[in-house]
């Protein structure tokens, strides 16, 4: 078990590596924003289940091994690159249906303003299918990033103690991160869904998917340029 004073040494650095902005805050801000609040919890939960993959690789020693060579890095990092890259592109690609929308349903000569504006959409459930699309973009984006890797390698061996057995105290300290991801992006995409009519516009929906979308491909190429060392 890890003493109470590493662990209160170790929730506060790790509560600001999750709350920092990056792939996975974009990510769940943007579905929670364009599709609602189950699709953004659905994502918050992939994220979580990548974090919990991480600390496995570290535990295990493979985190090491693929931030020491060259090939294993660079497969892992194009990889996620081409991921969030891809991602990009498919919000570039939506903003083009929702930009046709505009234009389809921009009001005409004649029709009432309240005939032309339409009511908030009914959050709609689920189903399973769909709730493992979302959570399956929230998994990968987190665990095909390297950085995480150097990350969950060099932070979380500070807070074990070497003359103990390592495995739990990496599930311990994983599971702990794990949860912090799930307190901060769980309630924010239920926030987010909530606000998400103010929202709707269909010319604010054409500008978030442009945004997001040269976002994603940003934050590919920065990636895509990272160094192992």
């Amino acid at each position: 078990m890890i003493s109470l004073e590493t662990l209160l040494l170790f929730l506060p650095m790790a509560a600001i590596l999750v709350i920092l902005p990056g792939p996975d805050f974009a990510l769940i801000a943007k579905i929670s924003l364009l599709n609602g609040r189950p699709q953004g919890q659905a994502a918050a939960c992939g994220v979580a289940l990548g974090i919990c993959v991480h600390t496995t690789a570290a535990m295990l020693g493979i985190s090491a091994i693929i931030a020491q060579s060259m090939l294993w890095f660079s497969i892992l990092k194009y990889a996620g690159a081409a991921y969030l890259i891809w991602l990009g592109i498919q919000a570039l690609r939506n903003s083009g249906a929702v930009s046709a929308a505009v234009v389809k349903t921009a009001p005409r000569d004649g029709v009432a303003a309240h005939e032309a504006a339409a009511p908030p959409v009914a959050e709609q459930r689920l189903s399973v299918r769909q709730w493992w699309s979302f959570f399956w973009q929230g998994f990968l984006t987190n665990a095909l990033n390297p950085k995480a890797v150097i990350i969950f390698l060099t932070f979380l061996p500070q807070f074990t103690d070497p003359h103990a057995p390592l495995a739990p105290q990496f599930l311990e300290l994983g599971g702990i991160m794990s949860a912090l991801c799930l307190l901060w992006y769980v309630p924010l995409a239920y926030m987010l869904g909530r606000v998400r009519h103010v929202f709707e516009n269909s010319r604010f929906q054409l500008w978030l998917q442009r945004f997001t979308g040269f976002v994603f491909i940003a934050f590919g190429l920065k990636l895509a340029a990272a160094q192992s060392r």
